[in-house]
């Protein structure tokens, strides 16, 4: 048996393909030094040669600006080799020490600190699963100080493989997400958290910046992980794209009859593929005709249980498919009444209950040229000004990604820095009061110190699981009111602009043409439909003055003026510090959101500067007593 046939056929025992040393080199910059099995089959382990198509692997592996940090941890994405339809998923833990701390000093070492990166390619998502392994490799690699001892290397592929190689993704939840903390990415975006939900759906050219790489990453995967069945199956073609042309970060599969589409053709030639299906679901279709009869049977059955005195009603839909009870959903038919947030728990809680799958999650986004990266490096950057790529969400620490504006619709940078210039993208992505209600609700939960409460089966509430049951939830919600007439009412809750935007999507496109019989298990509507009420006017303003550039200005002057009575008032005496102190007062009251028991607010820890002024406040009146 040859070496080549050999290295086949171990690469084949389990989902992990290679396990790669990257080092960087004084004069050739980074580069492989190891990999077990070899890149290339028949080849040296210890070759630098990497396959045409991942030629930057080193770049992905040690990204730019690791030198500035001690250790750290990036998470990326390749395409197949072998399957012009598969990602592979890299999981790289670098380090760096002082050259003293080495054994064996090689000749190419001159620098006073050595940094290599050991890197698993992995068929599977399990990024933090196997990140918390990888790490202690590392470590103990990095200890050994003989970089030449490569038996633990070989080791990891097989223990690795060995504990993977009978996985089911479908059966991995609690792995697919070690690490990705739905909770850190409420408590960093806030509100803005359903904004990137959104945003997703409407397949942006999206751009995060940040160091260091991890947070980076992880920031982006936990995004991804908010929408149901994403991370498990939804990233397999995340890296798959045919260029316009010959590339070398991209493997080139001349054999593949699949024809090449550019982007600026592929809107028009998707909607001629789908004219045939969506008359399926016109108005006078047949199929669509057998629908809206049955929602009228359904609602006329539900007609004797609703009161004309109760706010919101309780309709019995018929049982969901693959269960046998009936499923009990409190809806506001009239979307007229005070949104109850105990109510509005309720309807969350049973709409959890049904099976996304069913309903045609996940979502087919990363597909047809549309790519997720969640670190990407400077030589991919031609890659994506490329024809066939439609859009993309990518995750970078070069500054050339931020400086080149043509590249992101949107910028990520930090949670309170955005570069939005599109007046119809901002129109798309405004929050409607409902939506602002929904992620009010999320926030306060997550963000409040409360006992572990199970929450009917979904999840313990303001846990991982809980924060991913209510995205769940508001996505079905989402899916089903787009089968509504566009100017229905039901929909505007959703932003009526963001919705029609949505349906002009491949993927919502792929979807709506498909068959989910479980989404009509659903009534449409939003969640947290209901009246106005005086709390959400400050929950508006609230957030109108923490996320927009001229409540941010209003903020800053608001603390100017603040800390300038603040002075006046050691001269003229406690006066003005009581009128300053009746205005923070006022000012707080309306623009923190109420508390989850809807008691008394909790001062709002943003950059308003609110808090400082209160602050300043009590060391005058210290000051006015003594």
């Amino acid at each position: 048996m040859t070496a080549s046939s050999e290295n086949m056929k171990e690469s084949m025992l389990g989902p992990i393909l290679h396990v790669v040393v990257v080092g960087f080199h004084h004069k050739k910059g980074c580069q492989v030094e190891f990999s077990f099995p070899p890149l290339i089959p028949g080849s040296e382990p210890d070759s630098n040669t990497c396959p045409p198509g991942w030629k930057y692997l080193p770049t992905l592996a040690l990204p730019d600006g690791s030198h500035n940090f001690e250790a750290d941890t990036v998470y990326f994405h390749l395409p197949s080799l072998t399957n012009p339809k598969q990602t592979v998923y890299g999981i790289s833990c670098f380090r760096q020490i002082p050259v003293e701390k080495l054994k064996n000093r090689t000749a190419d070492i001159t620098r006073g600190t050595v940094q290599k990166s050991v890197c698993v390619l992995s068929t599977l998502p399990l990024y933090g699963h196997i990140q918390v392994k990888m790490a202690l490799i590392t470590h103990a690699y990095f200890d050994e100080g003989d970089f030449s001892k490569v038996k633990l290397l070989h080791d990891t592929y097989h223990h690795l493989n060995s504990c993977l190689s009978d996985v089911d993704v479908s059966q991995l939840s609690p792995q697919l997400y070690v690490g990705l903390s739905a909770r850190d990415f409420i408590l960093q975006f806030r509100h803005k958290a359903l904004l990137l939900f959104k945003l997703l759906l409407l397949e942006r050219r999206l751009v995060f910046y940040r160091s260091p790489v991890h947070p980076l990453c992880v920031t982006i995967l936990s995004l991804l992980s908010l929408h149901p069945g994403m991370i498990d199956h939804g990233l397999e073609e995340s890296a798959c794209v045919k260029p316009s042309r010959p590339m070398s970060p991209i493997p080139n599969f001349a054999d593949v009859p699949d024809k090449v589409i550019p982007s600026a053709t592929i809107a028009v030639e998707t909607q001629k593929q789908d004219a045939e299906k969506w008359e399926k679901l016109s108005p006078h279709s047949p199929t669509m005709t057998a629908v809206e009869e049955r929602w009228i049977e359904v609602s006329a059955q539900c007609a004797p249980n609703l009161h004309g005195s109760d706010s919101i009603s309780s309709l019995s839909v018929p049982a969901m498919r693959g269960n046998n009870t009936s499923s009990t959903l409190n809806r506001d038919i009239s979307v007229d009444t005070l949104c109850d947030t105990s109510v509005a728990q309720s309807n969350m809680a049973t709409i959890a209950l049904v099976p996304a799958e069913q309903c045609g999650v996940p979502l087919m986004l990363f597909t047809q040229g549309y790519l997720c990266h969640p670190y990407l490096s400077l030589p991919y950057l031609d890659l994506l000004s490329d024809v066939n790529v439609r859009g993309y969400v990518v995750g970078a620490t070069n500054v050339l990604f931020k400086q080149k504006k043509q590249l992101a619709d949107v910028l990520i940078e930090r949670e309170h820095v955005w570069r939005l210039k599109n007046p119809e993208l901002r129109r798309q992505l405004h929050l409607t009061t409902e939506d602002l209600r929904f992620a009010d609700f999320i926030v306060r939960h997550v963000s409040e110190d409360r006992h572990d409460v199970f929450l009917n089966g979904v999840g313990w509430e303001g846990g991982e699981e809980w924060i991913r049951s209510q995205f769940r939830v508001y996505l079905l919600c989402l899916m089903r009111t787009s089968l509504l007439q566009d100017e229905s009412r039901e929909a505007e809750h959703f932003n009526a602009h963001f919705m029609s935007a949505w349906k002009s999507t491949h993927n919502y496109k792929t979807w709506v043409t498909g068959e989910h019989a479980g989404i009509w298990d659903l009534n449409p509507g939003h969640p947290f439909a209901g009246q106005l009420s005086v709390a959400d006017m400050k929950l508006r303003l609230s957030h109108t003055m923490q996320n927009t550039e001229g409540g941010r200005k209003l903020n800053q002057a608001m603390t100017s003026t603040g800390r300038a009575v603040a002075t006046t008032g050691r001269a003229v005496g406690g006066a003005l510090s009581q009128a300053k102190g009746a205005l923070s007062s006022w000012w707080s009251t309306l623009t923190t959101p109420q508390s989850p028991d809807c008691e008394t607010p909790v001062a709002a820890e943003n950059s308003s500067g609110i808090t400082v002024s209160s602050k300043v406040l009590k060391e005058e009146e210290q000051e006015d007593k003594s």
